[in-house]
């Protein structure tokens, strides 16, 4: 290998998950709770669309330092740097974020946000000096400065601008990665350039999502207290506990071990791991939103649930299992009916439910998501041809 290409990961050699990535993935836990609790302290939709876009940027930061660890060896210094140096501006982020619309902490978020996309940027540009893959880390280096633009103008403005401009910004940034970061005369990254480790990256996902899954029990468990065993709130962890295990078992049982044979079979590999990338975001937000249900239930079991209290309960299963059945159309080219059938069951029973309490609406939701879960397959799988899609109930 030649040295302009030493920090580079070899095609042939084994890409196995590293240490550091998993210690990585616990920064990510930290900001994920940090948002189901800033959901749960207000829940206003201006403020669930706050919430959305700080989720949208957490998860860019984490899906590029997937990318990183990638196509980068993890094994070298510089490339150790560089992910704990992204940690580090993670962990800023997440401590803005309770309040990342309001003064200082804007400025806190938007800064390590662009802070450590760029510092990444000109490590590997400089690394990489003669290599041929330089372009393609100088064209993300120059799209990040543009959109960072945006991110750090909009810390300056009030809450609704600033809502704007950052929305702007975070659907830029997932563009223009999608579209290989177009730039005149610069063009875009090719399709070769953007090549990924399937089996590395199918292997982050899914570690990431199981990790992911234990932010429902940290958040519902922390505001347990010391209440008698015999209790609600023990009822409530308990339901969060199922309502766990039937995520985990609709993400893994259904097609999801074979993420990595559908990135390494694409004509595009790198996109088709975007793709990934996007439906996990909308299944992780489904997560955080699950975890902000267990902590309303845990904050006041027994009461009325309010209008937006039930929302809130209703949407997080809905949206993980719309994130699901997308993940898996997109990428594998299957539908599994159950997943957007019990998606608009769920929403239609929703209104059904007011004037239930937390605990009662938490034990209903649990009971139809290890329905979809654990009610065996009927039939096998029938390919449409007219759309080329394998579908099954």
């Amino acid at each position: 290998m030649a040295r302009s290409g030493w920090v580079l990961r070899s095609r042939e050699g084994p890409r196995r998950i590293s240490y550091l990535e998993l210690l990585f993935d616990l920064g990510l836990i930290v900001a994920l709770t940090r948002l189901s609790d800033r959901l749960t302290g207000d829940l206003g939709w201006n403020h669930a669309l706050e919430t959305m876009v700080l989720l949208a940027a957490i998860w860019w930061v984490w899906t590029v330092t997937a990318y990183t660890t990638d196509w980068y060896d993890p094994g070298m210094p510089m490339v150790q740097l560089i992910v704990l140096g992204v940690l580090f501006g993670g962990l800023l982020m997440s401590l803005a974020i309770s309040s990342a619309f309001e003064g200082v902490n804007g400025i806190a978020f938007a800064g390590a946000y662009v802070g450590l996309h760029l510092t990444r940027g000109l490590i590997l540009i400089t690394a990489l000096r003669g290599h041929a893959l330089r372009m393609r880390s100088t064209r993300v280096l120059i799209w990040f400065c543009l959109t960072g633009v945006l991110w750090l103008t909009g810390a300056l403005l009030p809450s609704a601008a600033r809502l704007v401009l950052w929305a702007v910004a975070i659907t830029t940034d997932f563009a223009v990665g999608f579209f290989g970061y177009p730039l005149p005369r610069l063009g875009r990254s090719s399709a070769e350039e953007h090549r990924v480790g399937g089996e590395h990256l199918a292997e982050r996902y899914r570690q990431m999502f199981i990790v992911t899954l234990g932010e429902i029990i940290l958040v519902g468990v922390r505001p347990y207290g010391d209440p008698p065993f015999v209790s609600q709130r023990t009822a409530g962890v308990v339901l969060l506990f199922l309502t766990t295990v039937a995520l985990w078992r609709i993400y893994i049982v259904y097609v999801a071990g074979n993420l990595a044979t559908g990135i390494d079979r694409a004509a595009n590999p790198g996109r088709i791991a975007l793709v990934a990338a996007y439906a996990h975001l909308v299944m992780v937000a489904g997560v955080v939103l699950v975890a902000a249900a267990g902590a309303i239930v845990a904050r006041s079991p027994a009461d009325e649930s309010s209008r937006t209290e039930l929302a809130v309960m209703v949407a997080g299963p809905v949206v993980f299992l719309v994130g699901r059945a997308g993940y898996a159309l997109v990428v594998f080219r299957a539908m599994l009916w159950r997943l957007p059938i019990g998606a608009v069951v769920l929403s239609l029973a929703g209104p059904a439910m007011r004037g239930l309490s937390p605990l009662a609406v938490a034990a209903a939701l649990t009971v139809g998501m290890l329905a979809i879960a654990f009610i065996p397959h009927y039939g096998e799988p029938v390919y449409r041809t007219r759309w080329r899609i394998r579908t099954r109930w």
